[in-house]
């Protein structure tokens, strides 16, 4: 049975073990505990993200667009968790010295930590996990505000490495 270590609100471990089924209640979480959650952004050459519409019969979201991602099993690091996610959601695998750190935040019960990284995958080669993923497609970066999504806390982020990124190849040339 799948376990999960609680952290703390900074993303530590905290020694508080709970089982799959127990985290799926936050009564069973304790004040000032949190779920750990990963989650990874995909950016190709054209600078679209790749998203994921999450199967319609998922307790959590269903038919919802978002990034891989999922809970940080036991033993795992969030990075990689990252990886192993968006091979099992998606069948890309990822070298985690690529995946780059984005963003850290909380909300209730859950503590979220997102990498991204630049990949052009080719969504037509992508083995979809049925029972979590319906489809995947690319997005421009303007598009994303509009879509039924299961939050994006990291958007703004994403948008500020992508001008600064732009800004330094200005720089080289």
């Amino acid at each position: 049975m799948e376990k999960h270590e609680l952290v703390d609100k900074n993303g530590n471990r905290t020694g508080k073990i709970l089982t799959h089924i127990e985290v799926r209640d936050f009564n069973n979480i304790p004040n000032g505990y949190y779920i750990a959650v990963v989650g990874v952004v995909i950016i190709n050459e054209k600078d679209e993200i790749l998203l994921q519409k999450r199967s319609r019969f998922k307790r959590a979201n269903p038919s919802k667009w978002g990034i891989c991602g999922g809970k940080v099993d036991l033993g795992e690091t969030p990075l990689d968790a990252g990886v192993r996610e968006t091979l099992e959601e998606i069948g890309t695998h990822l070298n985690k010295e690529e995946l780059k750190f984005l963003s850290m935040n909380t909300n209730e019960k859950l503590h979220f930590t997102v990498y991204y990284i630049r990949k052009n995958v080719d969504i037509n080669k992508c083995i979809l996990q049925k029972e979590e993923v319906e489809e995947v497609q690319y997005f421009k970066i303007e598009e994303l505000q509009d879509l039924d999504n299961e939050g994006m806390e990291w958007l703004e982020n994403l948008k500020e490495i992508i001008n600064n990124e732009k800004l330094d190849i200005r720089k080289e040339e």
